[in-house]
């Protein structure tokens, strides 16, 4: 027992949730993975794990990179901002701090997934899966997941920083096959709040909320605000591309989704939206020869009762 009553076990489960808090506000992972995947590295055996399918699993090995490990990384990002003192806003525009927390979630999740491929020596991560989960706005936290499979190239040194792909087992086979080599993930985010003004409150009180117009109508303020969010998620996505030195970017997923935001003045009920646009992408490059350094030589097959040739 130590001086202030605490055991030994206790002691040393308080040491490891420390050390696991100043790994994570350092922006690393955990103490205890960080171990484990140290020593998966060192037992240099054939054992891995994967998502992978396996279709997928034969592809990449024909591509030749080897699967070696599970990965993941994950952030649970709170974000301040949403707070407000109210439960709307009274101007039309981005919310800066919630288009940044959301972004800042991600990377953390990415970065973490990285290090832990970094650890087992891969070249890279393929089939990333983007999760979002325990996701309230009231609560005010963001919680983001990255899971993929760490891959390694045989016969080559470990990169310093492997690349990150949300491409399946296929369709990163299909990539290489053609000469191109994933930089990493990019993305593309954008919360925009529209404070309806009174030419929209009269229109909308009919068709979407309650009495007013009987006339088939464009709602432009709605149309235009969500325009504006893709517009700078889409310059955003531009310019991470640029940052990672690619040439574009491939397997394009995009969400979108809208809030209705109800409150109250003066006894009057009103609605104003806040509209979400995210765009995430593999950018990539063209390294013809790297892709020629792996790929096989086809075998030919003779059928001498056909006379036919057949490459495999």
């Amino acid at each position: 027992m130590s001086w202030w009553g605490e055991s030994e076990n206790q002691k040393q489960q308080r040491e490891a949730q420390e050390a696991t808090r100043r790994a994570l506000e350092q922006g690393r992972i955990p103490e205890n993975a960080r171990h484990r995947l140290e020593m998966q590295k060192k037992t240099n055996s054939r054992f891995f794990t994967s998502d992978l399918t396996c279709n997928e699993y034969l592809l990449t090995r024909e591509a030749g990179y080897e699967p070696i490990g599970l990965v993941m990384g994950t952030a649970f990002y709170k974000v301040s901002f949403w707070g407000y003192f109210r439960n709307y806003q009274s101007f039309t525009g981005e919310l800066s701090a919630l288009s940044q927390a959301q972004l800042a979630a991600r990377e953390l999740a990415i970065a973490r997934l990285r290090q832990e491929a970094t650890l087992l020596g891969a070249h890279g991560v393929i089939g990333v899966r983007l999760k979002m989960g325990g996701y309230d706005w009231s609560s005010r936290t963001i919680e983001f997941t990255a899971v993929g499979t760490a891959i390694r190239i045989r016969d080559q040194k470990s990169a310093s920083q492997p690349f990150t792909s949300d491409l399946s087992g296929q369709e990163f086979w299909q990539l290489h096959q053609a000469g191109y080599y994933p930089r990493g993930l990019v993305f593309g985010i954008c919360s925009y709040y529209i404070h309806t003004d009174w030419n929209t409150q009269s229109i909308t009180r009919g068709g979407f909320f309650g009495r007013g117009s009987g006339q088939n109508q464009e709602v432009t303020q709605y149309t235009q605000g969500f325009q504006l969010a893709r517009h700078l998620a889409m310059s955003r996505l531009k310019e991470d591309i640029y940052k990672h030195q690619a040439e574009g970017a491939v397997g394009m997923h995009i969400d979108m989704g809208v809030e209705d935001i109800e409150y109250e003045s003066n006894k009057t009920t009103y609605h104003d939206l806040l509209a979400h646009f995210v765009a995430v992408g593999t950018s990539i490059v063209y390294e013809p020869r790297s892709a020629e350094s792996l790929r096989k030589p086809p075998l030919l097959y003779y059928n001498l009762s056909t006379g036919q040739s057949t490459s495999i």
